[in-house]
């Protein structure tokens, strides 16, 4: 009886040891089962500056980080247009390895939350809408940082004014190429914002002004002009619409780093429902920052009191 009973221990210890064996390595070898680091996704936008576009929708059915899912994510259809000025939507959260992101991926539908057709549109003045684009796949090509042992927020910053083209009044998303280099992700941990107040913004000679910040150097004077899919400045890390009215504006979710900014003026001088480019934008702060080089830090704010002077060459 001692013997069996001696065998029975011995038997369950070996067992007991390898289950635990086998749950070590599962947890090495299935990140899935492994901690990480939580971190939440968001979706934000730079205004679109075409004065037709009431508003934009998207309908985001997959989004994927490192390969790994959003948890428990429903398809959505938002409006993208919206998302301005610091407001973000979230897409959801999951656990990732601290280091860089290699892969964030979005999934588009062209049929929207409900089923129905038109997933991704436009609706132009008038109330009607336009289908930009149908199912598409984007893969960033933008990295965004993942820090150990905090929160993490990751800011995907869709830009429609560099996204969203038209041609002879037909509106569509570029091509899923230059949307990979147009979306850009940041951890807002690493990031931080540029606030203006323009006091005069009746010298800008125009219907709109737009604020266009520039990573400090990688602006020249061929950025006014439209490239091939009729978008100015199509280099700018990200925009903001200076109000007409308050002649505030705000930057949001600028990666840590030196930067530039101008301004450019836009009217409808046809009256045919489109801005026009009128002009670049002199203008010149009154703080001891300078509009061609100024520094964002890290969950800070660059407060600037503008002063525009006239179109520059007028």
């Amino acid at each position: 009886m001692v013997v069996k009973n001696l065998f029975k221990i011995c038997f369950l210890s070996v067992v007991v040891l390898l289950s635990s064996c086998s749950k070590e390595d599962d947890s090495v070898d299935n990140p899935d089962n492994a901690t990480g680091n939580s971190t939440a996704v968001y979706l934000t936008d730079a205004p679109v500056d075409d004065a037709n576009v009431e508003a934009v929708f998207i309908t985001v059915s997959e989004v994927k980080v490192n390969g790994k899912a959003v948890d428990n994510f429903e398809k959505t259809t938002l409006e993208i247009s919206s998302l301005t000025n610091g407001k973000t939507e979230l897409l959801g959260q999951l656990n990732l390895d601290a280091g860089m992101t290699n892969d964030i991926t979005l999934v588009l539908s062209g049929s929207d939350a409900s089923g129905n057709s038109l997933g991704n549109y436009v609706v132009l003045n008038g109330g009607s809408k336009e289908e930009i684009a149908g199912d598409m796949e984007i893969n960033l090509n933008d990295n965004a940082a993942v820090i150990q042992d905090t929160e993490n927020e990751i800011v995907l910053d869709f830009d429609l004014r560099k996204s969203l083209k038209a041609n002879n009044g037909d509106y569509s998303l570029v091509s899923e190429s230059k949307l990979e280099n147009n979306i850009s992700a940041v951890n807002t941990l690493n990031a931080g914002a540029v606030k203006g107040q323009v006091d005069n913004t009746s010298e800008a000679n125009g219907d709109v002004v737009v604020a266009y910040a520039y990573k400090k150097g990688e602006f020249n004077s061929s950025e006014k002009d439209a490239n091939g899919d009729g978008i100015r400045f199509s280099n700018a890390a990200s925009s903001a619409v200076v109000s007409e009215s308050s002649g505030n504006f705000e930057i949001h979710f600028l990666e840590e780093g030196d930067y530039e900014l101008h301004f450019a003026s836009y009217s409808d001088s046809d009256s045919d429902g489109n801005l026009e480019f009128k002009g670049m934008v002199s203008a010149s702060t009154a703080s001891s920052l300078d509009l061609s080089g100024f520094t964002v830090t890290a969950g800070s704010e660059v407060n600037l009191e503008i002063s525009f002077t006239g179109l520059l060459g007028l």
